[in-house]
């Protein structure tokens, strides 16, 4: 299992190809609003006007006392949380890809892949008691629901068999269906067990912690498709490391970065990850075909 700051450090090996970002520690745990901070190393590139990352947070330095590694700095920069860090965590200098920001970009694409254009979702089993009566029932602590994929009636111990025609009614009133979704019986249906399986989309990622099975669902076969799809949102805004200004900051000449460099070098990602995407797509239809009559 992966953490969603793991995935994202494999994104940021990729994206930096190579180039080593300076970097630093810090001397000793500070809170979420101390605005000192202490280095253990030389300050070296850290001077005021410097933006630097500790953990998923940014801060901007306003001064710097180099004989005592010391910096004023402004705390959660740029819409970041300000949060308490611990001794030698690592500082990263002027970061071309903030955590903050790939964290971001990694919950748009959980929310990309769970569009019913690509096809892809996870699977929320749930068990209902139905009393033989009532036309619709609360689809019990369903948050967010695509479309339903089957339901069965628990008729014996070795007997389950589908009702094939009942359907989701959604946007209903919280006053009486506590959800907000409801199962709809079309046809008579004895009193009994209920098992409801239906599409969901994917959990945004909370923190850098979060677990990208546990918590965002998303089974380890398609982590490859998040790291494409963060790499694609992540180059879009800036081009690769080849290209980078701050690596070359004279005129660079036309041979060295050819017209559609750029372009060219998302577009095979581009490829691969919607080639994921339909086999991902076309396994969970096969595993899971619908059975409700509409």
């Amino acid at each position: 299992m992966s953490t969603a700051g793991a995935l994202i450090n494999r994104v940021s090996q990729q994206l930096l190809s190579g180039t080593t970002e300076e970097r630093n520690k810090l001397a000793t745990t500070v809170t979420g609003s101390e605005t000192s901070i202490v280095t253990t190393y030389d300050l070296a590139g850290l001077r005021a006007g410097t933006v630097f990352e500790i953990d998923s947070e940014l801060m901007y330095v306003w001064t710097a006392t180099t004989s005592t590694k010391t910096l004023l700095v402004e705390r959660g920069y740029l819409g970041t949380t300000a949060a308490a860090h611990t001794a030698t965590a690592l500082i990263i200098v002027n970061p071309r890809f903030p955590q903050g920001q790939m964290l971001s970009a990694l919950n748009a694409d959980i929310d990309d892949i769970s569009s019913p254009v690509n096809g892809l979702y996870r699977v929320v089993a749930t068990t209902l008691t139905y009393n033989g009566a009532d036309r619709q029932i609360n689809l019990t602590d369903a948050t967010s629901v695509i479309d339903l994929i089957e339901v069965r009636l628990r008729y014996l111990a070795s007997d389950n068999p589908i009702l094939r025609m009942v359907r989701l009614d959604k946007n209903l009133s919280t006053a009486d269906f506590a959800s907000g979704y409801a199962i709809t019986f079309d046809e008579p249906t004895q009193s009994g067990t209920v098992r409801v399986v239906y599409r969901a989309p994917f959990v945004r990622a909370v923190t850098t912690a979060s677990d990208i099975q546990t918590v965002c669902f998303v089974p380890e076969s398609m982590e490859d498709i998040l790291e494409m799809g963060l790499l694609l949102r992540m180059m879009a805004g800036r081009e690769i490391k080849r290209n980078f200004i701050e690596s070359q900051g004279d005129t660079r000449r036309p041979e060295e970065v050819p017209p559609g460099a750029t372009i060219d070098s998302v577009s095979s990602v581009q490829r691969l990850r919607r080639d994921r995407i339909l086999a991902e797509a076309a396994k969970l239809m096969r595993q899971y075909p619908l059975t409700i009559r509409k």
